[in-house]
């Protein structure tokens, strides 16, 4: 029995030893395997100490992508509406590549990706109908490199949580045009009471929207409307409440706004309805009508009035039904019939000649009858490193 005691202590103390060994062994597998596929990030710890420096991207200026490219590139690659996978690897490597570069355009969309492979961790794989963005790490880590063939590194701000208000902040305040117009909604408009009637802004928060959609605007975007709207009036909006059934007009300005910026909405409000906008072709009417922004000049208000008429016409006979926000334009017809017959009223036979001869001018000078289009359009620009 004591012999026996003996023996089984000395087995005890081999497997003790064994198990001590493979521990250690374990342990420096995980921590080299882990420092070696870096890749499979964690989202970092609060105190990890993040580098917020915005960095200049290292892609060649010639070869950045366009806001446009950049999110065509990215719903190419990846499903984040349905499946939250893959869709294809080689899109999804160009456009990583990308991104990890601090190509300005793309990362805001690798954010995306991020946040819904977190949320869903690629729902379509267990059907096997697209990998999972990890699955996809792992299979395509080794073409994640430069133009010079060096392997790319995840910039670590991407997993901070704060990464939101990191991007829209620092780079709209450096006028990367797509955060400029994401962040000019922060400050207006400002909502909606429980009755659905738009809220108030202060002149603060309606100057320094406009600023980031003048940034914005400068980057190509075509924003004039939700412009000119927060430039004109303290609801920042263009109707007074959430259903589109009342309607701001030019006269309810806002008493602030400097006369030659009353001017400059309206030559936005001319630009829009160059290209077949029916709240454009309303405020330059009014424009004239009342002389703000423009003489006053009942003659064209009454040619503008009709071009709106015609221009409705114009898009029904194309059947372009899509051209604007049809459930938002009653109360506009509404208001240039007012304005129609008050000035029918008022003008002579002449004056109302004269007013079909403009007529004619002013309808050569429609661009585009899809103002929507036109709208939704980004301008071609260069993008900066």
């Amino acid at each position: 029995m004591h012999n026996l005691t003996k023996t089984t202590k000395s087995i005890l103390k081999k497997i003790t030893i064994a198990i001590g060994f493979c521990l250690i062994i374990g342990i420096v597998y995980f921590y080299f395997d882990n420092s070696l596929n870096l890749d499979d990030n964690l989202v970092q710890p609060e105190t990890t100490i993040m580098d917020y420096t915005i960095y200049p991207s290292t892609i060649p200026e010639n070869e950045l992508l366009r806001i446009d490219e950049a999110k065509k590139l990215y719903r190419y690659a990846f499903d984040d509406q349905v499946f939250y996978g893959v869709v294809n690897p080689d899109s999804l490597v160009k456009f990583i590549k990308h991104a990890w570069q601090w190509d300005k355009n793309a990362m805001p969309y690798y954010y995306d990706l991020l946040h819904w492979e977190d949320l869903y961790d690629g729902r379509g794989k267990e059907d096997g109908i697209m990998m999972s963005f990890a699955e996809f790490i792992r299979k395509y880590r080794d073409q994640l490199v430069d133009n010079a063939g060096n392997p790319l590194v995840e910039p670590k701000v991407f997993r901070s949580i704060q990464m939101r208000g990191y991007l829209w902040d620092k780079f709209a305040d450096l006028k990367y045009p797509y955060f400029a117009y994401r962040k000019s909604s922060h400050y207006a408009p400002c909502g909606f009471d429980e009755r659905g009637i738009a809220k108030l802004c202060k002149d603060e928060q309606l100057e320094e929207s406009i600023k980031y959609l003048n940034y914005a605007l400068e980057g190509g975007y075509h924003c004039y409307e939700k412009l000119i709207a927060q430039m004109l009036f303290q609801q920042g909006r263009h109707y007074k409440n959430q259903q589109y059934k009342q309607l701001n007009k030019l006269t309810e300005y806002r008493k602030s706004l400097k006369s030659e910026d009353l001017k400059l909405s309206i030559d936005y409000a001319q630009l829009m309805a160059e290209h077949s906008s029916i709240i454009g072709i309303l405020r330059v009417t009014e424009a004239y009508l009342y002389g703000l922004g423009r003489e006053h000049d009942v003659v064209k208000a009454y040619a503008w009035s009709l071009l709106s008429d015609y221009a409705k016409q114009k898009i029904e006979e194309q059947g372009n039904n899509l051209a604007w926000h049809a459930y938002q334009l009653p109360p506009v017809w509404e208001y240039n019939k007012e304005i129609q017959t008050r000035l029918e009223k008022i003008l002579n036979s002449a004056q109302q000649q004269a007013a079909q001869d403009y007529l004619t001018e002013l309808q050569t000078k429609i661009i585009d009858w899809n103002y929507n289009r036109w709208r939704d359009q980004i301008d071609d620009f260069h993008p900066k490193p």
